[in-house]
């Protein structure tokens, strides 16, 4: 190994090189300034929520189905020119064996929806009754 002082390190690098180092403890500086233990936390718990709904639904095929689902070319012209339905229309997509799949995951996300929020609600309430009165 070289033994080198941080001097003669210096000397060696280029006016290019130097000015990298430069802006680089700038940032550093900069970065250290910003981020003190009240940003980290808040971006802890802004992250956590996200970070959590992403693992459970790359845990289950909803992320396969949902990138499939984006990638069909009719999924492309209906956003491009999106078509007007009414009523008649609705109902004569009923028919269609992909309409009523789709049909049958939506309802089921919106049963897990309200299962979830009646859970939730249920929680709060026990945790409202067990603080105590000040």
């Amino acid at each position: 190994m070289i033994d080198m002082k941080g001097e003669e390190f210096f000397e060696l690098l280029d006016e290019e090189t130097m000015d990298t180092f430069k802006e680089l403890i700038h940032t550093t500086r900069l970065m250290k300034s910003f981020l003190n233990d009240q940003i980290i936390a808040d971006l802890a718990n802004l992250l956590n929520p996200l970070l959590r709904l992403l693992n459970a639904a790359t845990t289950t095929d909803l992320i396969d189905v949902l990138e499939r689902a984006m990638q069909e070319p009719e999924l492309d012209r209906a956003v491009a020119n999106p078509p007007r339905v009414g009523t008649f229309g609705a109902l004569g997509a009923l028919r269609d064996k992909d309409v009523q799949r789709g049909l049958g995951i939506m309802f089921a996300l919106l049963k897990a929806l309200g299962k979830a929020a009646a859970e939730l609600k249920e929680i709060n309430e026990k945790a409202e009754s067990l603080k105590l009165p000040q």
